[in-house]
């Protein structure tokens, strides 16, 4: 056994090296969170076909496209803690086998209420997903790329649910829309049980919630992802070893406040963000923008999230990540504010500048929101970890309620589409603020 002596407590991984056991850890993770994003968009994209299908009505389509960010929503905030109790290779193994079966169980659906039963369950699967996946990666990354590799898998959401519309798209017209979801639930079934196989437990996770018995299993780990072995681990406090996996952990005199600026920065930030992926390419249409245009348009914002989110991670490497991050909303308060300008006289402007600024919302916007998860893994020490991020996305999803249906009603009263990007860029400097006042520094 090579022996490098008493490691921190979190950094037990050598500082940069990445063994090709770890790339094929973090290539699970990317899948995973690709499957993820995908899973969120495959029911509005088929949600025409149903209808026209089952002949169900909007009202009760309303629900079925609701249930599974409902369930998501509830499963992030309530069923977080298993992965902080019982680990994270469990949760995520887990929740992805138990999303793939709900899925794949589609196929022999009958009616509206079997969708909405299938897919609020499906979804709290993967609100549990989304708490302890980003977790169990980051603990598998080395301290130096830890931020740009959590980046460039968040990033991988967006890739999924790009790439899994295109593909629904070209697919759904040959093979009907129940394949879809068998195929997409039989592939989160395989990605799961791979997970179970291949992913070790976290060290963090061990070394703080078994720590009597960590030195052995850490080793273990080590030896089985290419690492160097240790000779010892630094002594962890009984309390740290004992402490609740719950939102009033999150509490404590010493993280409150930095837990109430994350949980108010997560929910304006999906307060903005859903604000500009569902009503987009109405506003556009609205505007006077031809509908293929509309949707084109629209389009350039999860690519140019995908080369936010990365290179926002990467520049975390050099800069604070929180002072980076408020910088991304702050710049795309002000494309919003473009934006907002352009749809008075839309057909006046070349459409590749409406596309640009688009791209740019993107990039700035939704770059700086998906790294708030970076920012959520870094306050809490492992024991909490998954409970923090999975309160902080639960309760900030509740924006993402509040947003299509607030801007239903502005819309509704007759405001204007400069003043309707106004108001929806107040909580964009919203959570810039807040993420300014966060120290991305773990909480004792």
């Amino acid at each position: 056994m090579a022996d490098t002596g008493a490691a921190p407590m979190q950094e037990v991984l050598h500082d940069s090296k990445l063994t090709p056991m770890q790339w094929l850890i973090l290539t699970l993770g990317m899948l995973a969170s690709m499957i993820e994003g995908f899973d969120i968009v495959v029911i509005a994209y088929a949600s025409p076909a149903i209808s026209a299908d089952w002949g169900i009505p909007a009202e009760k389509m309303g629900l079925v496209l609701s249930a599974g960010v409902f369930g998501m929503t509830l499963g992030a905030m309530f069923l977080s803690w298993i992965a902080d109790r019982y680990g994270r290779r469990m949760a995520v193994s887990g929740s992805l086998i138990v999303a793939g079966i709900t899925t794949s169980a589609i196929m022999v659906s009958h009616t509206a209420t079997d969708l909405i039963i299938l897919r609020a369950v499906a979804g709290l699967a993967l609100g549990l997903l989304v708490a302890s996946l980003t977790p169990l990666m980051g603990e598998f990354s080395p301290a130096r790329h830890r931020v740009l590799i959590i980046s460039i898998m968040v990033a991988g959401a967006s890739a999924g649910a790009v790439i899994g519309g295109m593909l629904t798209g070209a697919l759904i017209e040959t093979l009907g829309w129940k394949p879809i979801f068998l195929y997409a639930g039989l592939l989160t079934i395989v990605v799961g049980i791979a997970s179970q196989l291949v992913i070790p437990e976290s060290i963090a996770f061990t070394i703080k919630r078994h720590p009597e018995i960590a030195l052995d299993k850490v080793n273990k780990t080590l030896k089985f992802i290419g690492q160097p072995q240790v000779a010892s681990l630094p002594p962890v406090s009984e309390g740290e070893s004992a402490e609740k996996a719950a939102v009033t952990s999150l509490l404590t005199p010493s993280r409150r406040n930095t837990t109430l600026l994350a949980w108010a920065a997560f929910f304006t930030g999906f307060v903005v963000v859903y604000f500009i992926s569902s009503w987009m390419p109405q506003v556009l249409t609205n505007a006077g923008l031809p509908q293929q245009q509309a949707i084109q348009g629209t389009a350039a914002i999860p690519f140019g999230s995908i080369i936010g989110t990365m290179m926002m991670g990467y520049l975390a490497k050099r800069y604070a990540l929180n002072k980076i991050i408020a910088a991304g909303f702050v710049l795309g308060t002000l494309c919003i504010f473009a934006v907002g300008g352009m749809t008075n006289s839309i057909n006046a402007i070349p459409y590749a500048a409406i596309w640009i600024m688009l791209f740019l919302i993107g990039i700035t916007l939704m770059g700086a929101f998906s790294n708030l998860y970076n920012i959520a893994l870094a306050i809490y020490p492992a024991q909490v970890r998954s409970t923090g991020l999975g309160w902080a996305a639960g309760l900030g999803r509740a924006g993402a309620v509040i947003s299509p249906l607030l801007a239903g009603v502005l819309m509704g009263l007759g405001l204007s589409m400069p003043v309707l990007f106004v108001i929806f860029a107040v909580p964009a400097l919203a959570a810039a603020v807040c993420t300014w006042m966060i120290t991305p520094k773990e909480l004792p």
